[in-house]
């Protein structure tokens, strides 16, 4: 039996699991005569719940399984930084000899905003790819800025302008990321698309689920507005307390006669969000739904909201999909091209321009207008659809 395999993925963030889904289901159809798995940043520990709850098949990989499956002084490296376990060592190997392509869903690894230990594990594992010889498609993730401290920098982008040419298709989604990888890597078989997960077809839950009376359902007043905030705010805004603006949000919501339920998108958020909700405490108008939810469960919450208030990048596109309007609270390119995709930049509160007032007359505005614009976001998203055949161009060639 051949595999395909799909990497850069974990079930901790419901974007990075949603990106997993989508290309399980679709690569699982497409070639249904080969094995379709998940390598996974989770560990065997992890999985083993994930196995008993979904069909999806998932293996464990992290740096030291990359190294350990390598061989040679890579192999002793592996050892020391710590594999997960020598059977799950034993079941990559054999996965990686009889692999026919490998999908990367990473989302955003490449760029200085990251160490130098996660840049050179995502070249790295491209590198693994072409030891083996199988093909390797890029999908959709934001790249770049490059500007790495100068200590690591050069030695980081002189392996990128080699490994980078191995791919058969890299795919920016955001048109900086793609102007980047042209300009300073000089790939050839670049491509620029929306998010993967935003073009894909609506999950079928009865294809994850072993058991279907698992899938989580919550019934949501009616009037009520989600806040999906993002604890990596605080690190986006040195000038600004991230909580103070989630707990501001709250409060404008409240004035406009709004229930709120407050809502993680992945479990870092879990604390943050916590004492989030412990500044309400008492409010009945304040939810918080303190619950592991996946990508499906959560795309089934989200569509029963007049809006939402989001700063998690695939909470706002779980939210179009399901044609919900947001105001977002962002600090990246990738906020503003997604929003401009649906027509809904007017919703965009930049962190590098922020402004409370702003943010209130935004909320304010989405308050009157959220109707119509669930009207807008359908019908761009329809269009967008129509106009986009991201895994077609993807996988057309491809066996």
């Amino acid at each position: 039996m051949k595999y395909i395999i799909i990497t850069g993925v974990n079930f901790n963030n419901k974007g990075a699991q949603a990106m997993m889904f989508h290309l399980y289901y679709y690569l699982q159809k497409k070639y249904p005569d080969k094995k379709v798995v998940a390598l996974c940043k989770n560990t065997e520990e992890q999985l083993k719940r994930y196995w008993e709850r979904y069909k999806i098949r998932a293996v464990s990989f992290y740096l030291a399984d990359s190294f350990y499956v390598e061989g040679g002084l890579y192999r002793v490296a592996g050892c020391i930084k710590g594999i997960q376990s020598r059977k799950n060592a034993a079941r990559l190997q054999k996965i990686l000899r009889n692999t026919d392509l490998c999908v990367d869903a990473s989302g955003f690894n490449f760029s200085n905003k990251f160490g130098l230990l996660d840049n050179y594990a995502w070249l790295k594992n491209i590198e693994i790819m072409k030891r083996h010889k199988i093909p390797v498609v890029i999908m959709p993730q934001s790249f770049g800025p490059f500007d790495f401290p100068n200590w690591y920098g050069w030695g980081v982008k002189a392996k990128a302008r080699t490994v980078l040419q191995y791919p058969k298709k890299i795919f920016a989604r955001e048109q900086a990321g793609f102007d980047d990888l042209k300009e300073q890597f000089h790939v050839k078989e670049l491509f620029l698309s929306p998010d993967l997960v935003l073009l894909g077809n609506d999950l079928k839950p009865r294809a994850f689920y072993r058991n279907l009376t698992d899938m989580k359902r919550y019934k949501v007043a009616e009037g009520s507005v989600a806040v999906v905030p993002n604890q990596k705010l605080k690190a986006h805004s040195t000038d600004l307390n991230g909580e103070s603006i989630y707990v501001s949000t709250i409060e404008a919501l409240l004035e406009e006669n709004k229930k709120v339920y407050i809502i993680r998108h992945c479990d870092s958020d879990k604390k943050f969000c916590e004492t989030l909700s412990q500044k309400f405490q008492g409010n009945g108008n304040v939810v918080y739904i303190d619950e592991d939810l996946d990508c499906m469960e959560y795309a089934e919450l989200i569509r029963h909201f007049d809006f939402a208030v989001v700063s998690r990048y695939h909470g706002i596109v779980h939210s179009y999909k399901a044609g919900t309007p947001c105001v977002v609270i962002g600090w990246a390119d990738k906020y503003q091209e997604l929003t401009q995709q649906l027509t809904q930049s007017q919703y965009v509160m930049d962190l590098n321009s922020f402004d409370a007032r702003k943010l209130r007359a935004k909320i304010h505005e989405m308050c009157l207008n959220c109707k119509d614009e669930r009207a807008v976001i359908n019908r761009c998203y329809s269009e967008l659809r129509k106009s986009n055949d991201l895994y077609q161009t993807a996988f057309d060639g491809m066996k």
